[in-house]
């Protein structure tokens, strides 16, 4: 992908580029795109598809996602400002979201994140153990992609055994760019498969309730009222994707770093209490959500004149790869004692699973450092990077 873009004309006085952040790229390219707007533009106006706005001014972009009332969540999606599936609590404004998030948070809490641990780190053991002596592999399909996800499959009460089918659904939901699925054919799909598939394990929690989080769900009332079988649909849609992607993403981004920086290897190496500063740089080096907001009304964001029910896209790598925030932005360093970035988001809808994928992540590291400490990146592959959530596609590691 070059970092080039040519421009349109303008929109309303502001500059226009035919800009599609879904399209994959070298490894990062999209971060680099990112840092070469950021330097030039406050905002500017994509015409891909139905056309938005994009942000590319730090501090704009976490006011935008603060100020809830100019800036819905109601669609998270630029390229879909009308979704046809509701994600919750994603997807919902306060004073619901609020209700939702009450309750959510008791699930996710530090302490019963904490109360996992011991858990999460023997999923992870086992899976690195079975891989040491293999010399090496794709990390990302034999590590990355199952550890976090199988931790997720435990928490919803869902069978590990239909690990591939899930991964695939995601992939057709969160990593097809707008040439790959123009009409968003694909992706509804691939959504309505999952939402099929959730209203069969609702049902049979109906009937026969288990000790995980879906069962404990369906006990809530939000106002006074049992939560709908439509809203548990939309509720454990979300999940599923959320717990199925971020956190391999952020995995593959670790292994990746330490793999071509050899000295910081070793540092965390030799001194594991690196590990929770390493993994917050990680977060922030990488970050790869980029989520949008639906105008609420005519509101000027990164000087950008946006009118209502127009779509404004808010990357957080912007905000946390910003040189007036950090010295060296781009660079992961693990003497950092700043750790205010944005990569869980910010203001009400910051990420609900933020204590359980800081857990993950600094467990994969250390059980991974302490079993195979010394690794690199094979030769002869193409690194690439999809677009929309900003992962590998592979990433063979050698050992």
């Amino acid at each position: 992908m070059s970092t080039t873009l040519e421009p349109e004309g303008d929109y309303d006085g502001v500059p226009s580029y035919r800009y599609d952040n879904t399209t994959g790229g070298s490894v990062l390219s999209h971060h680099r795109r990112w840092d070469e707007l950021a330097a030039t533009h406050d905002g500017f106006r994509s015409s891909v598809s139905h056309g938005f706005w994009v942000i590319t001014n730090g501090p704009e972009i976490q006011r935008a996602l603060q100020d809830w009332e100019a800036f819905s969540s109601k669609s998270v999606t630029a390229l879909d400002p009308d979704p046809k599936f509701l994600w919750i609590p994603e997807m919902l404004d306060p004073p619901l979201h609020s209700r939702w998030r009450r309750l959510l948070g008791r699930e996710f809490s530090p302490n019963a994140v904490a109360a996992r641990e011991a858990e999460i780190r023997a999923v992870a053991t086992g899976m690195i153990d079975r891989l040491s002596g293999s010399g090496g592999a794709d990390v990302l399909d034999t590590f990355a992609r199952r550890f976090p996800t199988q931790i997720f499959l435990r928490l919803m009460g869902l069978p590990e055994e239909e690990l591939d089918v899930f991964l695939e659904w995601v992939h057709e939901i969160l990593h097809l760019s707008y040439e790959q699925d123009p009409d968003r054919s694909r992706q509804l799909a691939a959504i309505t498969a999952v939402s099929d598939y959730f209203q069969e394990q609702i049902a049979l929690r109906r009937t026969a309730p288990k000790d995980d989080l879906l069962s404990r769900v369906m006990t809530w009332e939000i106002d006074g009222e049992p939560i709908s079988d439509r809203d548990l649909h939309a509720f454990c849609v979300l999940m599923f994707n959320a717990g199925l992607d971020t956190v391999p993403i952020a995995v593959g981004w670790a292994l990746y770093h330490f793999a071509s920086h050899p000295g910081q290897r070793a540092a965390i190496v030799a001194d594991p209490s690196l590990i929770p500063t390493a993994v917050e740089e990680i977060l922030r080096v990488y970050s790869f959500v980029v989520p949008a907001r639906k105008a609420t009304r005519d509101v000027e964001v990164g000087g950008c004149p946006v009118k209502a029910d127009e779509m404004v896209m808010l990357p957080l790598v912007v905000s946390n790869r910003d040189p007036e925030r950090y010295a060296n932005p781009t660079e992961v360093d693990l003497d950092r004692t700043t750790s205010n970035h944005i990569a869980f988001g910010s203001g009400p809808h910051r990420c609900l699973g933020s204590h359980l994928a800081r857990l993950e992540l600094n467990v994969a590291m250390q059980e991974w450092h302490r079993r195979i400490p010394d690794y690199r990146i094979a030769e002869g592959q193409d690194l690439e990077q999809t677009g929309n959530m900003y992962g590998l596609t592979s990433l063979r590691l050698e050992w």
